[in-house]
């Protein structure tokens, strides 16, 4: 029971994972579009879009600096 329980949670764990880094990559695709453009708007969109990145890899690299603790 306690090994179903574990493989649940790297299981569990390991998703999430996969989902964050999912996220970041449809980000930086997102800037890519829009730098294409050129466009006053796209370029306020993209400094939207990089802040938004910037804090999501900072997230990503202290949960992973937490975890190896």
């Amino acid at each position: 029971m306690i090994r179903l329980l574990t493989e649940l949670i790297k299981a569990y764990t390991a998703m999430i994972d996969w989902k964050r880094r999912r996220y970041v990559y449809e980000l930086e695709d997102d800037i890519d579009e829009l730098a294409a453009d050129g466009s006053p708007a796209a370029k306020l969109r993209i400094e939207r879009l990089a802040k938004r990145l910037k804090f999501e890899r900072e997230r990503i690299t202290r949960s992973s600096d937490r975890d190896s603790d």
